[in-house]
């Protein structure tokens, strides 16, 4: 990711080198430098942490691993190293010390813990570890719903999630961590959790504003600077003219950019009350147009088929839809979906399939600051990208 020949990156590959060859003093030095040339890498702070972490500099390890945190929100695996971190050095302080206030260290650990939890609900170690916690802090009824919240825990789920957190021992592993974290998540929804998640998201109260869609807590279900994939989408999903599918009007970026190609007719899906109402006012001036006022699940054997779909939607999941798309698709018909990176669930739900396979990057020229833009690389002008993955029956 980024230009090879910068600054950062030579001083990532340097100090990923110098660790692999067990110099890890040398190389926590060459990432320490990566991270003042570019505050913004998560990279290099990750990596920094991770040999921070191996040569027992905890104390700065803490510090490092936080500004991961901040530049990651959203892997699990960070935090549940983090928290582990806080432990295994605040524990012993916190024993050896005669100020039994000072606890503030070790609440933080709970609360990245937590958030580890919130994501992935079976993380036993992270329940057990909280039990520790307020063990230490004599907190008895704290520890004991702790400590039964972890056994409550089915033991293969435990051993299913086992490498969540496991890719953060070397420097290097950032991808890799990324993508089991990806994987975990796509396999959370088994303890009921993508069911919750949905009936919440349909429940909530947008708002929309002239560049976004927000949840309430701030997170973008849809921005403006979205529009050049969208559009370049509209393109592919409509070559074959003839029935088209879109799951998810948001902003009615895509939808505006189909209705400038001929078209026999334009299938809107959309379950979210509010976008409902703003997609049929926006319908009415629309040619063939038809808006399918539910979930995709209960409308799938009502339509079709088609010879262009696209995806974007914020809940539920990608991945059952995805398998629904050799049904759904005519002979030569096209199918896309909006993602701001590679993810490696979808591409192997996709080859189940055996559509044919096609991969476009998309560059922008403006990526407003949201959850995930960082983990989207760059190309050699410095640009943001995303994937655009296209199949064809």
């Amino acid at each position: 990711m980024g230009n090879p020949n910068s600054k950062p990156q030579k001083l990532l590959v340097s100090g990923t080198a110098l660790a692999e060859t067990g110099r890890l003093k040398e190389a926590a030095s060459a990432f320490r430098q990566a991270t003042k040339a570019d505050p913004d890498c998560a990279e290099a702070h990750f990596n920094l942490a991770t040999v921070l972490s191996e040569i027992g500099k905890s104390s700065d390890a803490i510090t490092a691993w936080g500004k991961v945190i901040a530049l990651l929100p959203d892997i699990v695996a960070a935090h549940r190293t983090f928290g582990e971190t806080l432990l295994d050095y605040e524990v012993p302080r916190f024993e050896a010390s005669s100020d039994l206030k000072n606890t503030g260290p070790l609440n933080r650990a709970i609360a990245e813990y937590r958030l580890a939890i919130d994501a992935i609900p079976v993380l036993r170690a992270c329940h057990s570890n909280i039990g520790e916690i307020y063990l230490n802090k004599g907190k008895l009824p704290e520890a004991d719903k702790a400590f039964a919240d972890a056994a409550a825990l089915p033991d293969n789920l435990e051993d299913a999630f086992a490498n969540v957190g496991a890719t953060l021992n070397h420097p290097g592993n950032l991808k890799a961590a990324i993508a089991i974290n990806r994987e975990a998540m796509s396999m959370a929804p088994d303890y009921d959790s993508d069911e919750i998640s949905e009936g919440s998201y349909l429940d909530t109260d947008l708002t929309f504003t002239e560049n976004e869609i927000l949840l309430p807590d701030g997170f973008e279900v849809m921005m403006e600077w979205e529009r050049p994939i969208m559009e370049r989408s509209a393109e592919i999903i409509t070559v074959n003219s003839g029935d088209v599918l879109n799951v998810g009007f948001g902003m009615a970026i895509i939808d505006t950019a189909i209705q400038q190609f001929e078209l026999n007719t334009h299938t809107i899906i959309e379950a979210h009350p509010q976008v409902i109402t703003r997609a049929e006012e926006w319908a009415k001036d629309k040619k063939g147009v038809q808006i399918v006022p539910t979930r995709w699940q209960e409308a799938l054997d009502k339509i079709g088929p088609f010879d262009g779909i696209y995806f974007d939607t914020l809940m539920p999941p990608m991945i059952p839809f995805m398998r629904e798309t050799p049904k759904l698709l005519k002979p030569g018909g096209v199918f896309t979906f909006f993602q701001m990176m590679i993810q490696f669930e979808n591409i192997e739900a996709m080859a189940e399939t055996g559509l044919n396979f096609a991969l476009e990057r998309m560059p922008f020229d403006k990526v407003t600051q949201n959850r995930y833009y960082r983990l989207m690389e760059k190309d050699d002008q410095g640009r943001f990208t995303a994937p655009l993955l296209i199949y064809q029956k």
